[in-house]
């Protein structure tokens, strides 16, 4: 039974992770577990957090309907033990939540879960050059993967400090990557992809409000970032043919251009990048006045002009080398560095 040709079953299968977000999500409301706000945060008060429990819990009861909707269903290799590995580093984001582990032994932790995750999967043995495909070592491929893996999963905890930033980016770019998923024949990418999108939709009507009612916390920023890195393996892995690789570069692009320069900016100040902070762009926009929402959706809005790149780049071979990519990393920079000065200028200003 192939899972592209049955439209009805995926509906049921969307459905089911869809209510079980929302309603998971809806019961964290009143679980009891709070956050504060602290350096980093763009909110005042107390409001529950780890409502990305109810996204872990969408996500594992869409995966049951599917291997009960579609039985005989081949995956790509590793599927199974990647899940596992899915659910261990939403267990670390819970738990960082419960207990505030230090960054030290949660990176550690991370690493581990993404090198398994990359020894399942598989190391690229590509990358795009200018003049075409590069063959690397394994070594090179293993390392680039597992650093791929680490740097999203934090990049989208880093940047999941605004009302709807991470709901509606990752809405974005997940369904970007569905039709990428089912373009390129990538089972495990269409079938995760689709699960995180709705699993999403059933948390974004309690965030994506101008006072948040529940935050996703560690546990759904961590499993949303893992999940998101993941699925790009998997159609790098599946479509070796295509050369996918900028695919999920390209998609994340605005997170990874604040998260970076920030990261950047912060050395340059002789900060502790460790340290909690609120000297992203998105932060800044909302400390300017800005409201959530307006931000949220800004980020959102380039989001998808990066996802059409993505998908109809694919079929005019722009993905096939870095100039497109680099490109759009020159026109993102460059629109960091303005919106920071202007942001500068205007609290001058207010200053005087």
């Amino acid at each position: 039974m192939m899972l592209a040709h049955n439209g009805w079953l995926w509906l049921q299968v969307a459905a089911i992770a869809f209510f079980g977000s929302l309603a998971v999500t809806g019961f964290m409301r009143f679980a009891g577990l709070g956050d504060s706000a602290d350096g980093r945060s763009a909110h005042s008060g107390i409001i529950p957090t780890s409502g990305g429990v109810g996204i872990i819990a969408g996500l594992g009861l869409g995966l049951c309907a599917t291997a009960f909707i579609f039985q005989g269903l081949e995956l790509d290799r590793g599927f199974a033990p990647v899940i596992t590995l899915l659910f261990a580093m939403g267990l670390l984001g819970l738990t960082d939540d419960l207990l505030t582990l230090g960054p030290k032994f949660k990176f550690g932790i991370m690493i581990v879960i993404c090198a398994a995750a990359v020894r399942v999967i598989g190391a690229p043995e590509v990358l795009p050059g200018l003049y075409g495909p590069i063959v690397i070592p394994y070594w090179l491929g293993f390392s680039g993967a597992v650093l791929w893996l680490f740097v999203v999963t934090n990049i989208v905890n880093f940047m999941d400090g605004a009302n709807g930033m991470i709901g509606l980016s990752l809405s974005v770019a997940f369904f970007a990557l569905f039709g990428i998923g089912l373009i390129g024949g990538s089972a495990a990418t269409m079938l995760l992809s689709v699960l995180f999108l709705m699993t999403l939709l059933g948390f974004l009507p309690y965030n994506l409000r101008h006072k948040a009612q529940v935050f996703g916390g560690d546990v759904g920023a961590l499993t949303l970032g893992f999940g998101f890195a993941v699925c790009v393996l998997f159609l790098i892995d599946g479509t070796p043919e295509r050369n996918l690789h900028l695919a999920g570069p390209i998609l994340i692009l605005p997170l990874l251009v604040d998260t970076i320069l920030t990261i950047c900016r912060r050395i340059r100040k002789r900060e502790n990048i460790l340290r909690a902070h609120n000297q992203h762009l998105y932060q800044r926009l909302i400390q300017s006045g800005r409201g959530h929402l307006a931000v949220s959706s800004t980020y959102a809005v380039i989001t998808l002009i990066c996802a059409n790149v993505v998908v109809f780049g694919s079929g005019k071979a722009w993905l096939e080398t870095p100039r497109v990519f680099l490109l759009m990393i020159g026109a993102l920079v460059t629109g960091w560095f303005l919106v920071g000065a202007a942001l500068g200028n205007t609290r001058h200003h207010k200053t005087r």
